[in-house]
């Protein structure tokens, strides 16, 4: 596919579970400019390459673990596109994705590169897996149009700019905040990133309460060192740097500590605290009424105010990390 205006990248670090699906669904896109795809095995000790390998697609192997940002940059580096797709390897790209893109950029030239989102509903039915994926989707939802982030689950990039900004930095460990700084620098460079929440995938990752609380707590203390020592001063945040959520984090522990003082107060401080973040976050519990039904409202609210506790302890150790010098770069992610 040489020539390829589209090179759509998809790193992967023992992706067996989901791989095979996300390319299945990035195989049966169509677009008029065309598209190769690079799969960048990011040193698996599962199947993943095996799996690669039943697809027409470039496979790049690393023989060590660069993580999500190394991964990427080897991919774009391999690659012959004027834009840059990427495509994490537990999404599952909707119909016409790609042509969304790519109608996209024809129609906006001044855009340097996109971000969209995940369906409302995830791959698999957990309850752990529907409430953070309804979360992640709800908070993307508001954001403005005009955007100062970037996303590598799913996004595009016009690949001269992202080769004048040197990639992605992959100085985080994994998957954690090499995105969201990209972003940072493109808009301090003055390219121009809009959200887009007409091109969708499926998020197919299974989430359990431990390592969806262990996500929280890491994306926390990354999200507080990158929003005290990166962040552009711009005017079009994350969704979720959003007054509400700001109240939560001192509301979530409050009501904690006001659970823990039950037999001392008869319960008066808790069931205050408890029915104003009821009140402050009815919008969200209405929205995930809307998508996921009753059955899993209840369980969303507990977990909801189970995960903003955690993040409250993320923010924290952020802080904590940051008085002890541990900055962005710092290979704890507890620090």
């Amino acid at each position: 596919m040489a020539g390829a205006k589209f090179s759509v990248i998809v790193p992967a670090h023992n992706a067996e579970a989901t791989l095979e699906a996300a390319l299945g669904a990035i195989f049966k896109q169509q677009c008029q400019s065309g598209f190769e795809v690079i799969a960048v095995d990011d040193a698996s000790t599962d199947r993943t390459a095996e799996l690669i390998k039943k697809f027409p697609a470039r496979l790049l192997a690393l023989k060590e673990n660069l993580g999500a940002g190394g991964a990427r940059n080897r991919g774009a580096q391999a690659a012959s596109g004027e834009i840059l797709v990427f495509v994490d390897a537990d999404v599952f790209l909707q119909p016409g994705a790609l042509a969304q893109i790519e109608n996209y950029f024809v129609q906006n030239p001044g855009v340097a590169a996109l971000v969209g989102n995940y369906t409302a509903m995830p791959g698999d039915s957990n309850f752990c897996t529907v409430y953070h994926n309804l979360f992640t989707v709800y908070h993307h939802d508001l954001s403005a149009e005009r955007i100062e982030w970037f996303w590598g689950a799913l996004s595009a990039i016009r690949r001269e700019t992202f080769e004048k900004l040197s990639g992605f930095s992959e100085e985080y460990p994994g998957a954690s905040a090499e995105d969201i700084e990209l972003g940072y620098r493109l808009s301090e460079a003055g390219r121009e990133i809009r959200y887009f929440p007409e091109l969708r995938g499926v998020h197919g990752r299974r989430f359990g309460l431990a390592s969806m609380l262990y996500n929280d707590y890491h994306k926390s203390v990354l999200g507080l060192k990158l929003y005290l020592k990166r962040k552009p001063a711009g005017k079009h945040p994350h969704g979720f740097s959003s007054p509400k959520n700001g109240l939560n984090l001192a509301l979530a522990p409050l009501t904690a500590l006001g659970l823990l003082a039950v037999p001392f107060t008869y319960g008066i401080p808790w069931l205050i605290f408890s029915i104003v973040f009821l009140t402050v976050n009815f919008s969200f519990y209405r929205y995930i009424l809307k998508n996921a039904g009753a059955r899993y409202l209840v369980p969303s609210v507990f977990l909801h105010w189970l995960s903003f506790n955690v993040i409250a302890l993320g923010v924290a150790g952020g802080l904590l990390g940051l008085a002890l010098g541990r900055g962005l770069e710092s290979k704890s992610r507890w620090l």
